[in-house]
């Protein structure tokens, strides 16, 4: 899951980008602290690395971009994080994920 060449620690939270939302995720989300995560598909999940990164940063923030409609590997992640406090924002590409809107987004929601 981890982004080859990326920091896998971020203190301000974590970005999960799956498949095609990798590139846009890196662009937008470069100015912060934050891990980032890449998963090709979601499925298998990968729980472990998830976890981690959300354990080692500040703030278990996570924001979830997926190539299909949102939320739809939110239920993936709740369940790995049922154990943890956290905030979750689903972001999928019925809403135009370009580098603006992604980092509109976590800009808003990244303490």
């Amino acid at each position: 899951m981890h982004v080859p060449g990326h920091p896998e620690e971020g203190r301000a939270g974590v970005v999960l980008a799956v498949g095609a939302t990798l590139d846009p995720v890196l662009r937008a989300t470069a100015e912060w602290d934050l891990a980032v995560l890449y998963a090709g598909t979601v499925r298998p999940f990968d729980t472990v690395g998830l976890r981690t990164a959300v354990l080692a940063a500040d703030h278990a923030d996570v924001v979830l971009t997926e190539p299909y409609l949102r939320g739809t590997s939110a239920r993936q992640v709740a369940e790995t994080l049922v154990h943890v406090p956290h905030g979750l924002l689903a972001l999928g590409d019925e809403e135009g994920l370009d580098d603006e809107r992604i980092a509109r987004s976590v800009r808003n929601f990244v303490r």
